[in-house]
């Protein structure tokens, strides 16, 4: 079985790249939105960071049932589109004063539509002849829904079901799947709390906006940087070498204890982040060149994403600081570092182990 993959211009590229990205804006600002929320609306920290999770539970539910849906020859244009309008419907209404029940709601749509857009997105990357580029290219933030006309078919090695896949290649992707949840975990209890963490320190509003700003423009040269080093360092260097650098941004960015080492963190922690995702993701596609291991990992990734602001609101004192929310990521990151590790076996012999799998059956 042969898998079709486009052959796209860097302006299809580009506007694959922009659509992936319109699920995962929320994030890049999700501080601000845990802070507007509790000023807002008045809520705890603890009902805040609930809400936070509650959008991301959503996310990773549409995420893994688009990843179970997707099928061979498939458009997802249609798809981003009503999920991309639901997104706008729902981030409008928490504009106005609605009740809790419909503010929840509201949440909760907001959530679904950017898991759906995440998944479909990513799945049709994994079409493209260079996964790996286009993945790169997601770090810039911009929204261009007219670009949709652009987004390529799902390639027909999506008529591969997982289950088909020989063991061992199933076990590779459930655990890269996994090291993404756990990636996740720890740079969500660094963002989504990057606010409070940088006013405990004794930053005011403007500086943790500063230093924030600064740290989303030193995250444009990671995927610069995977693209051009991951394929010289091979996957498995790349995913320890990024959860590496994460953790030594949380201590910085946790343990500093003032506003230079609150920066370096910042910068390092976008840094890192945006290039050890798309290595991530396009060992996925190597993997599984169908897009749906890709997309299911939309849902770990939300996951990882909303299981920090529970765990960091159980193991924060108020007042005493967030040194056990620092440790907390230092280990996930780790952790993610110690599962890549396990990934011995390279990309190519895995695809071609796969293909032998695959023939089998077929016999």
């Amino acid at each position: 079985m042969t898998s079709e993959r486009a052959e796209l211009r860097p302006l299809d590229q580009a506007a694959l790249a922009l659509v992936a990205l319109v699920g995962e804006y929320s994030l890049l600002i999700m501080p601000f939105i845990l802070g507007a929320m509790m000023d807002s609306n008045h809520l705890s920290e603890t009902r805040a960071g609930q809400l936070v999770s509650l959008q991301l539970l959503a996310m990773a539910i549409a995420s893994v049932a688009v990843s179970v849906r997707l099928r061979a020859g498939q458009s997802v244009r249609p798809l981003l589109a009503v999920a991309i309008s639901a997104i706008c419907v729902a981030n409008i209404l928490c504009t106005f004063e609605v009740s809790p029940a419909v503010f929840a709601a509201a949440r909760a749509l907001t959530g679904l539509g950017e898991g759906t857009v995440m998944a479909a997105a990513a799945a049709a990357v994994c079409a493209t002849a260079n996964p790996h580029r286009v993945f790169s290219m997601i770090g810039t933030p911009l929204l261009l829904l007219p670009m949709l006309a652009r987004v390529p078919i799902l390639a027909r090695a999506s008529e591969t079901s997982f289950g088909l896949m020989p063991r061992g290649i199933r076990v590779r992707a459930a655990a890269l799947l996994v090291a993404f949840l756990l990636l996740w975990c720890g740079a969500s209890g660094l963002w989504v709390y990057a606010e409070r963490i940088g006013a405990y320190q004794g930053l005011s509003f403007q500086q943790v906006g500063l230093w924030l700003g600064i740290g989303q423009l030193a995250g444009v040269a990671g995927p610069l940087a995977a693209a051009w080093g991951a394929p010289r360092l091979g996957a498995r260097t790349s995913l320890i070498t990024g959860c590496f650098g994460m953790a030594i941004a949380a201590v910085c960015f946790v343990f500093g204890g003032n506003a230079w080492l609150y920066g370096v963190g910042s910068c390092l922690a976008s840094f890192w982040i945006m290039f050890v995702v798309p290595c991530f993701r396009s060992h996925m596609a190597e993997l599984d060149g169908s897009g749906r291991t890709v997309a299911a990992s939309a849902g770990f990734y939300t996951v990882g994403f909303g299981v920090a602001p529970i765990v960091v609101a159980a193991i924060t004192t108020e007042g005493q600081g967030y040194a056990p929310t620092g440790t907390f990521c230092c280990v996930c990151f780790v952790v993610s570092a110690a599962l890549a590790a396990g990934l011995r076996a390279p990309a190519a012999q895995a695809n071609e182990n796969s293909s032998r799998g695959l023939s089998r059956i077929s016999e």
